[in-house]
């Protein structure tokens, strides 16, 4: 391998900067698709007829469910760390400090999940 094959860590680092640059011109200097006093048409989504009551409850039902699940699996999370404590059983401990820390991803989980759904489903078109 000769010195000329090796590229030095700043220019690497110069020619990432140099194409970040170049993208972001090319994306500032793009032409819009749309002229400044052109409406486009927001179509909403609908329920077809007769089903929305029946899809707010079935929904409100699984946001129910999902909840009590939350629940029920922090509460069994929290006990068996509480057993594994009482009972100098460290795998009880540890296998409930795991699973605090998967009823927290899940509730994130299921917070993003519902902004997602409401951004899709709410009352505003975009």
């Amino acid at each position: 391998m000769t010195t000329s094959d090796r590229t030095t860590p700043g220019a690497r680092g110069t020619s990432i900067v140099v194409l970040a640059l170049a993208g972001l011109i090319v994306l500032t200097a793009w032409p819009a698709t749309a002229a400044a006093g052109e409406v486009t048409a927001a179509v909403c989504p609908a329920a077809p007829p007769g089903v929305q009551a029946f899809a707010d409850d079935v929904t409100a039902w699984v946001k129910w469910g999902v909840l009590a699940l939350i629940g029920i699996g922090a509460v069994v999370s929290l006990g068996s760390i509480l057993v594994g404590r009482i009972f100098s059983h460290p795998h009880a401990s540890r296998y409930g400090a795991m699973g605090v820390a998967v009823v927290v991803m899940v509730a994130i989980t299921y917070t993003v999940i519902l902004t997602i759904l409401d951004s899709i489903t709410g009352s505003g078109c975009t």
